[in-house]
This record gives structure tokens, sequence and C-alpha cells, in this order.
């Protein structure tokens, strides 16, 4: 393990700030959608050895996550109904935590590198179908109900525990029954907070060295620009309308599929 002083050495002042941007810009995005940190963040993967790219990643998505609920929690109580309801997102959390060791089972059995590219195609392909097509599918509910929660839920679960990106699910979900932005919002950002906390939780009780002095030095190193690229982001999405925010959404979506691919390649 490295010591701090260690660390200063190995990562050079200019790889620190281009580090800073790469996340700077990361969380900005992330603030604007509500998901994809990794889509931009996985740049990283050029300047660092992937272990601890990998954990740095997961760990400022997980603040940044957390700093953007904080800052709209009030937003998504309005909007998005009592959280215990069948259309509120708690049927998601209870879905979404029984599916990911699914996703950690096939990791281990298979790798996720394959399935991890080919997710990124599935959901580049679909933003652009999206995109073209706006209005072509979309599967309105009256009555939305904690089967498909649970359902969809259980998706993102299996596909976060291969690929880290479980907010995946809800997007596309919601893309294809076409919430509002707020209610959009109230569904993906809990959820990918509390996916990325047990995910976070479960890498850290099997794989604890990947998160040594190096991380914590470059950790602390990000902190502040993740930080306020966050509260940029959100102050944006603030100031966004819902179709202009529907639109960017399918095309942070498309990125954030492109951005898997990258990661495999980098990893």
């Amino acid at each position: 393990m490295h010591t701090l002083i260690d660390a200063w050495v190995l990562f050079a002042p200019t790889t620190l700030l281009l580090l800073s941007l790469i996340y700077l810009v990361a969380a900005t995005f992330s603030g604007l959608s509500g998901f994809g940190f990794s889509a931009i963040g996985c740049l990283s993967l050029i300047l660092l050895p992937a272990q601890v790219g990998v954990a740095l990643l997961m760990a400022l998505s997980l603040v940044t996550q957390a700093s953007s609920y904080g800052s709209l929690r009030a937003e998504m109580r309005h909007h998005g109904g009592r959280w215990q309801r069948p259309d509120g997102v708690l049927p998601f959390l209870v879905g979404g935590t029984a599916g990911m060791p699914f996703g950690l089972a096939i990791l281990a059995e298979f790798g996720g590198r394959g399935l991890t590219a080919a997710l990124g195609v599935l959901l580049v392909a679909y933003a652009a179908w999206s995109l073209l097509k706006p209005a072509a599918l979309q599967l309105r509910k009256r009555h939305p109900s904690a089967r498909a929660g649970l359902l969809v839920g259980a998706v993102g679960g299996i596909v976060g525990g291969f690929s880290a990106f479980p907010g995946s699910a809800l997007v596309v979900w919601n893309g294809l029954t076409g919430v509002s932005k707020e209610r959009g919002r109230a569904l993906v950002q809990p959820f990918v907070l509390w996916m990325q906390l047990v995910g976070l939780s479960l890498l850290l009780a099997t794989r604890p060295q990947m998160f040594d002095r190096s991380f914590v030095f470059l950790f602390v190193t990000a902190l502040p620009a993740a930080l306020l690229g966050n509260r940029l982001g959100v102050g944006i999405y603030r100031r966004t309308g819902d179709r202009g925010w529907r639109r960017f959404t399918f095309w942070a979506l498309g990125l954030s599929g492109a951005g898997l691919v990258m990661k495999v390649a980098l990893t």
C-alpha cells in the first residue's frame, strides 16, 4: 500500500488536475440527469490503474448521488408520492436489492465484460430510437403496480451487479411509460443511490484492498470538484423544462451506454 507521500509522487499535479476536471464534468452530467456519473468518469481510467479507478468512480458517484438526493429531496417527495405506495420507489428498491446478488453471480461466473459491452450497445440503440421516435411506444398505466416495480427493480439490480449501472432499467422504464421529469427523478435518484450503497458495501466487504491509502488520497483530492459539478448540474436541472429534460435523458442514456463500452475497453 502507498503512503500519502507515495501517492503524491505516483500521481503528478497535472494528473490530479485532469482527474478533477473529468469528475467535475461527470458530476455536472449526473446532477442534471440523475444518473450516468461513470459515463464520463470512466475517462479517468486512462490515467489511473483499473483497481483504484473503479473504486474511486463508485465512491464519488455515491457521494454525488447523495448530494443530489439531499438537494432535491423535498421536490422528489412532492412529485414522487409516498415511497411505500405501489407506485412509490419501495418496490423498485426491494426488487433491486433482490436482483443484485444474481448480477454479481453472473459477473463471478461469466465475467462482466461481454455483457457490459452488449448492454452499452443496446442502450445506445434504444436512446437513438427514442430520440427519433419519442412517442412511438409508451406503456401508460393509470394505476402503477408494485409487481411492475419489483420486476423493473430486479432487472436493474441484476444489470447493476455485472455492469455497475443499475439505473438503466428505470430510465428505460420511465421513457416507455412517459412519466414527468419530477416523477422520473423521484424514482431514479433514490434507486440509484440505494443500489450504489449496496454495491459499494459488498465491494468493501469482499475486496477491501481496493480502498487503500492511494484511494483515500485521490478521493479527498477529487471530492471538491465532484461536489461543485453536482451543484451545477442540479441547478441546470431545475431550470430545464419537462420536454427538454426528457430528450436530455435519452442523450444521457446513450452517452452512458457508450461509456459502458469505453469502460470495458479501458479495463
